[in-house]
């Protein structure tokens, strides 16, 4: 196996030997503990975060949430002891002491920004076609509070009509 794998290298890798799907929605015994053995690669090697190791699982189809996560990283001592092919396959995955892993967190946060953003800019666009916004857009700043005056002027009107 490559040095540093990615969480989807680790997880293929780790079904095409050992066979099991760790996304599979069941609770027999090989399968928790060879997820476990996953969350806690994800977790102990590439620092990955509770929330997002279980983002990964429910994007595959396994529903799993941060205790979860946390619960199967806490047991994997106990089932790599039980189970030794959990533990040879663990050796296949070799990591550098500084895997940067909070930076794809920090990626996944800022491709999310730009999402927003994107929909904001979209929005203010079609803000901007709006007839009343062609009106006012290339009034002169020193007029602008001129502007304001009457149009609050003309809204106390309607106002008193409504009344």
């Amino acid at each position: 196996m490559k040095k540093n794998p990615t969480p989807l290298q680790i997880t293929t890798e780790i079904k095409k030997i050992s066979g099991i799907d760790i996304y599979a929605n069941t609770r027999m015994a090989d399968y928790v503990e060879h997820r476990s053995l996953v969350c806690w690669i994800l977790r102990e090697k590439l620092q990955m975060r509770w929330t997002y190791i279980a983002e990964i699982f429910n994007k595959n189809g396994k529903h799993m949430n941060h205790s979860t996560a946390m619960h199967l990283v806490k047991m994997y001592p106990i089932y790599r002891k039980k189970n030794i092919k959990l533990g040879r396959l663990e050796k296949k995955f070799y990591f550098t002491d500084n895997v940067p892993f909070d930076e794809i967190d920090k990626i996944t946060y800022l491709e999310k920004k730009y999402v927003k953003l994107e929909t904001e800019h979209v929005e203010l666009k079609n803000t901007l076609k709006h007839s009343l916004v062609s009106l006012v857009i290339d009034v002169p700043t020193h007029r602008t509070q001129e502007l304001r005056s009457k149009i609050k002027a003309i809204k106390k009107t309607w106002l008193k009509n409504i009344r």
